[in-house]
């Protein structure tokens, strides 16, 4: 768990600069962080994690989840790891950051799956994963469960993942009135999760990057307590000073009563 990183700037390509902040925060009624961040601007890869399980559980399958894909992004030959069952996953994505990103992402379940059935103390943990890379001029997106990603374009946020959420499913089936979704009863209930992963249900994301294009990725801490324009209002405030619009993230998250563990991190293309 990192309670924030940055770094320099560094030249990705001929067309790029990649910068990142990433910033946690246990909240104010939780008494551990279960989220997980990583910010590795040398290789232009980014990890945000949110784990599920209890205190115990949720901190170790996070740290599992950051870890092993790091790991994995870090490895001069990602594809020898790939599992023989795995193969059919990945034979339909043309880029290859976006094999190695589902790859990872598949490592890191399977190792959360083993500590859990290891431990009884872990048993059942899970966490949600988001991951980017920035890989010439493109963005690879990996996402498993209701954290999320965002991409700030020409001073407009939209909003790049989709929850798998039981409360989502909902929202596809009918309109539902803000005091309607703040009271589901199964508002925070994820339908997809690491260490939860049999369908091998994956989603993998590919935007084409402009220079001053942001991306911010995001744990439920923030977005259950904060609509989508004033984290617009955020990220415009603060007028391309990453670590100063995950403070005002992060403080608008804990200004809401902080009922959750707040995770954010920010990346910018230039």
């Amino acid at each position: 768990m990192v309670n924030g990183m940055s770094g320099g700037e560094k030249q990705h390509s001929v067309t790029f600069k990649v910068k990142g902040y990433g910033k946690t925060n246990v909240g104010i009624r939780r008494r551990s962080n279960q989220d997980s961040i990583l910010v590795d601007q040398d290789k232009s890869f980014f990890i945000l994690a949110d784990g599920m399980g209890g205190h115990l559980g949720g901190e170790e399958a996070s740290r599992i989840a950051t870890s092993v894909i790091s790991s994995v992004f870090l490895d001069s030959d990602p594809m020898s790891r790939v599992n023989a069952e795995d193969v059919k996953f990945i034979e339909g994505l043309s880029n290859e950051m976006a094999k190695v990103t589902k790859v990872a992402i598949f490592l890191a379940d399977r190792e959360i799956v083993q500590e859990s059935n290891n431990r009884a103390d872990l048993r059942g943990m899970g966490s949600t994963i988001e991951t980017l890379y920035i890989h010439d001029n493109m963005a690879i997106i990996g996402h498993v469960g209701d954290s999320r990603v965002y991409m700030m374009r020409d001073g407009k946020l939209e909003l790049v993942t989709e929850d798998h959420s039981i409360l989502n499913e909902e929202l596809k089936k009918r309109d539902m009135s803000p005091e309607e979704i703040a009271n589901f009863p199964f508002k925070n209930r994820i339908t997809r999760a690491l260490g939860h992963l049999s369908d091998r249900h994956v989603d993998i994301l590919q935007k084409e990057l402009k220079p001053g294009d942001t991306f911010l990725l995001c744990s439920d801490g923030l977005t259950d307590v904060t609509d989508d324009w004033e984290i617009e209002e955020a990220l415009l405030e603060a007028d391309g000073d990453l670590e100063k619009a995950a403070d005002n993230l992060v403080d608008m998250a804990l200004d809401s009563g902080g009922p959750d563990n707040v995770s954010v991190i920010l990346v910018m293309v230039e």
